[in-house]
């Protein structure tokens, strides 16, 4: 039997999400991209289908391109090699754009703050004794770690982690990083920063398979400050444990190369099913056969035939994978930071329910390797005084005095 008081564990104190200033219409962008192929009928009709599937209204970017007629794009799907831009292009791109989003996703987990202890941003800027940066869409020296850390105004002894080319399921690396941290050194706060450019990695390719990416992949940046809460302070993700699990035999279904003309990807068709028959024993492990009443799924959407697969095999409701269906409908599939969109969305759920006890939850997402990553988490609202928790469940709980 475990038990412990909420205020001793890390939670996610706060969260702050930010993208790039080019919105685009998703319907928009599928006739741009079929554009592309105007000397193939079927391939057009093709693309439409794919990109009115995705379940993806609107995503952000960094390029402009997709504003631009495909003759005048050099990032457009089908475009001549000669004049496709290279990888030290795109990582050029990179090196200005991922500062901007990343350090305004971090100022927005900092103004989001609440806990007594920090009574205003420039007490919980000097209160961050780390940071972790994650990224899988580009790199440069000095890094995003210490560019981020310089727009924000950390300490210079701030100590700082870059966790590199893990894909979609990276944040989970990151929290359980920031717990152990955390767990080692009790008033450490670590502020972490997800930064994604995808859209930087379009292809110039025809081949189909390299249009699927485009078609769900964009722009996006996640930041929370991870800590142990006030004894006074609610409205948190308190963080239990988390589950990873490797599946070797399916690792080909997922792949994340470094190219000559940006990173190449490759994305089976068979992830859905796989994950499918992952997922639920990875639960089952996460909580030791015994998972309790989990009120919120933070699911990573990393494309509309997962959410509906994942939907179906935990028996969800529409309520409980709303959350991950809006950030995917608004955003699309923004790699590492998406996650912690989902959570934002989550919690503003979770505020405006009418019962204000804890509820338990999972959050999960999934990566190159194939990974599965899982988190037990428990959201404790403002008004709610943690008491020791008892077999992994948030049932231990009385409301303040």
């Amino acid at each position: 039997m475990t038990s412990f008081l909420t205020h001793q564990r890390a939670a996610l104190l706060a969260l702050g999400t930010a993208t790039p200033r080019y919105q685009v219409e998703q319907a928009a962008v599928g006739e741009w991209t079929a554009c592309s192929f105007g000397d193939s009928a079927t391939t057009q009709r093709w693309l439409k289908r794919l990109y009115q599937s995705t379940g993806i209204e609107t995503r952000y970017s960094c390029l402009p391109d997709a504003l631009l007629p495909p003759d005048d794009a050099r990032f457009a799907p089908g475009h001549d090699l000669a004049d496709a831009p290279t990888t030290a292009e795109r990582m050029a791109i990179y090196e200005r754009e991922s500062v901007v989003i990343g350090a305004e996703a971090a100022r927005r987990a900092i103004a989001d703050y609440r806990g007594p202890d920090a009574p205003d941003e420039a007490a919980v800027i000097h209160s961050i004794t780390h940071l972790i940066t994650v990224s899988c869409t580009g790199f440069f020296a000095p890094g995003l770690d210490q560019m981020i850390a310089r727009a924000v105004g950390l300490r210079p002894e701030t100590e700082r982690v870059l966790i590199g080319f893990m894909g979609c399921a990276a944040a989970f690396n990151a929290l359980r990083l920031a717990s152990q941290i955390v767990a080692g050194q009790p008033t450490a706060r670590v502020l972490i920063v997800c930064v994604e450019l995808c859209s930087l990695h379009i292809q110039p390719s025809k081949k189909l398979a390299d249009l699927i990416g485009a078609a769900i992949f964009a722009d996006g940046a996640g930041a929370c400050i991870v800590g142990r809460p006030h004894p006074e302070q609610g409205d948190v993700f308190a963080i239990d444990h988390f589950y990873t699990e490797l599946t070797p035999e399916a690792e080909s279904f997922m792949v994340w190369r470094i190219g000559d003309w940006g990173y190449t990807l490759h994305l089976s068709t068979q992830i859905p099913e796989r994950l499918a028959e992952i997922a639920p024993r990875a639960l089952l492990r996460l909580f030791n056969d015994q998972p309790p009443d989990l009120r919120f799924w933070a699911i990573h959407p990393g494309g509309r035939a997962i959410v509906d697969r994942l939907e179906e095999i935990f028996h969800l409701s529409a309520e409980q994978v709303a959350p991950s269906r809006e950030i995917l409908r608004c955003y699309g599939n923004m790699s590492s930071p998406t996650v912690l969109f989902v959570l934002q969305e989550y919690r503003t759920h979770l505020r405006q329910q009418a019962d204000d006890t804890p509820v338990d939850g999972v959050a999960m997402a999934f990566g190159p390797g194939l990974v599965t990553e899982l988190a037990h988490l428990v959201y404790v609202p403002a008004a709610v005084l943690p008491l020791p928790m008892q077999n992994g469940s948030a049932l231990r709980y009385a409301a303040y005095s």
